[in-house]
């Protein structure tokens, strides 16, 4: 049995950095250790994990599966050897999906516990079984996520606003309302099974007041909407408090009015985990 762990990781980094040489930065290493260690590990595992074209990729099926069991295992292990020497029943692991790190800090605020705090982004896409798994303990998403599934409960917290990111240059000669509506929308493809669409209601919200566009192309992360913009041009929906990549400064940033306090925020843990929902309560009472 294969106990050394560093071919997943470089293969979660390769996917969560969304290329083989920020993957290679991450872990101080060559990008060719890397892309070697992931070819072995397609080997040993008989399966090909990534398609690579012309300096870009994408995961095969069985590579996307690999990656979400990959992360959790990683996660937990890194959790453990951080907090060793933690009672683990005083560690309240807070996860929050991208965008979200402010609501996520206004929800610890609130709290008045003598738990030691830990917090990590999340993704939806197994983020809710992650929660009812019990790999961590509350998760700070959007309230669509969490309708209609008896085995969570949730708690609102805040509402928040988007705005749109749009080319710079493409900007030069029209506005942002004629230029959307001849361009790309780069939108966050949120993962759900079983709960309400998030995008399908983040696209209905966006095209009030008449605004529309050409097309839509779904990515992974806010982030890799931020970065097509800047590059490849088209614009992006964000939350109001994502913080552009550093490096993209050619994008110009604008909030309409129909986008403001159009999304509510909730915290969600496990319908079975009684002591939290005492403490959720009080603190948001």
């Amino acid at each position: 049995m294969n106990y050394n762990l560093m071919p997943l990781k470089y293969f979660v980094d390769v996917v969560q950095t969304h290329g083989f040489i920020s993957a290679a930065k991450r872990n101080y290493v060559s990008e060719t250790a890397v892309s070697s260690a992931i070819s072995k590990l397609e080997k040993e595992i008989g399966h090909k994990l990534i398609n690579r074209t012309n300096g870009e990729f994408s995961l095969t099926p069985f590579g996307k599966g690999l990656y979400q069991r990959a992360s959790i295992i990683l996660y937990s292990y890194d959790e453990l050897w951080h907090h060793i020497d933690q009672d683990p029943t005083k560690i309240l692991k807070i996860h929050f999906l991208q965008g979200l790190e402010a609501a996520a800090v206004d929800f610890a605020k609130r709290l008045s516990t003598n738990y030691l705090l830990t917090f990590d982004q999340e993704e939806l896409g197994n983020g809710i079984e992650r929660l009812l798994q019990g790999n961590y303990d509350a998760l700070i998403g959007f309230k669509l996520a969490f309708m209609n599934n008896a085995k969570i409960e949730s708690f609102p917290l805040r509402k928040i606003s988007f705005k749109l990111l749009f080319n710079k240059k493409e900007l030069e000669n029209t506005t942002p309302k004629a230029l959307a509506q001849a361009s790309t929308l780069y939108l966050q493809y949120w993962q759900t099974t079983g709960i309400s669409d998030i995008q399908t209601k983040m696209i209905e919200a966006y095209q009030q007041n008449g605004w529309s566009y050409k097309n839509i192309e779904g990515v992974n992360s806010f982030s890799a909407a931020a970065l097509n913009v800047n590059f490849k041009g088209g614009f992006a929906m964000v939350p109001e408090t994502f913080q552009i990549p550093s490096g993209c400064e050619n994008i110009h940033v604008i909030s309409p009015e129909h986008l403001k306090n159009n999304f509510s925020i909730e915290v969600a843990i496990s319908s079975t985990n009684k002591d939290l929902k005492a403490l959720i309560k009080k603190a948001i009472s």
